[in-house]
């Protein structure tokens, strides 16, 4: 999209959600700039559909009517784009907002979304999330029973783990040597790459991995 074309659309943009939201102060023309951003950002489509979504009227538990909020428009076409590229991804990020907003969650939302979209691959059901967060009293219990175990859960959230581990572990860090050597241990066994945490490593058991069995020879 050229300039002048994106200029326009994200003016048009601009008059539809003035149409759409009765303001007493019209929007500056800035926020044609972030319209344009978000356009390039998102595409054209995607934009549209979040701020129809954003402006649908909403109300809280009270049976309040919540004012739409413009600075929502990105957070859903956000949603909307990892819908898109991975099936799935929309309920993952409306489980993170019922996580949020019943375990108080804020700081690590990446994380619990990273979590959530791992649990997504490997078969666990939206429909199980939400009962895990119907059912959970803390967050670690919500994810512990859809099945992530709980060292891994707290290194992903960098949290201690003295008290939950099983064995002595060792941090292996990306920079370090045998970083490499257990990226493809897990690769050749899980068939996926070895996980990070906030410290840039993952605890594994050894500082090597262990020797893979030898090739059985076909009887002749």
């Amino acid at each position: 999209m050229h300039n002048a074309e994106l200029a326009s659309a994200a003016r048009q943009l601009r008059d539809m959600w003035e149409h759409k939201v009765w303001t007493e102060e019209p929007l500056g023309p800035g926020w044609n700039t972030a319209f344009a951003d978000w356009i390039q950002k998102f595409g054209y489509g995607r934009v549209v559909d979040a701020l129809q979504m954003v402006s649908m009227p909403r109300f809280s538990e009270d049976g309040e009517r919540l004012p739409p909020d413009i600075r929502d428009i990105p957070k859903f076409a956000a949603v909307e784009q990892a819908e898109e590229r991975e099936p799935g991804m929309r309920e993952c990020y409306l489980v993170r907002g019922r996580i949020r907003k019943k375990f108080y969650c804020t700081e690590d939302d990446d994380d619990v979304l990273a979590l959530l979209r791992r649990l997504l691959r490997d078969g666990v059901s939206p429909t199980a999330m939400h009962q895990a967060v119907d059912e959970a009293h803390t967050i670690e219990e919500c994810f512990v029973s859809l099945g992530l175990d709980r060292v891994e859960f707290r290194m992903a959230m960098g949290q201690a783990i003295d008290d939950v581990l099983p064995m002595r572990l060792i941090l292996i860090r990306e920079e370090d040597p045998e970083w490499q050597l257990w990226d493809a241990h897990w690769r050749r066994t899980r068939g996926t790459s070895l996980p990070t945490n906030k410290q840039f490593g993952w605890y594994v058991p050894s500082r090597l991995p262990p020797a893979d069995p030898p090739t059985k020879k076909a009887k002749r």
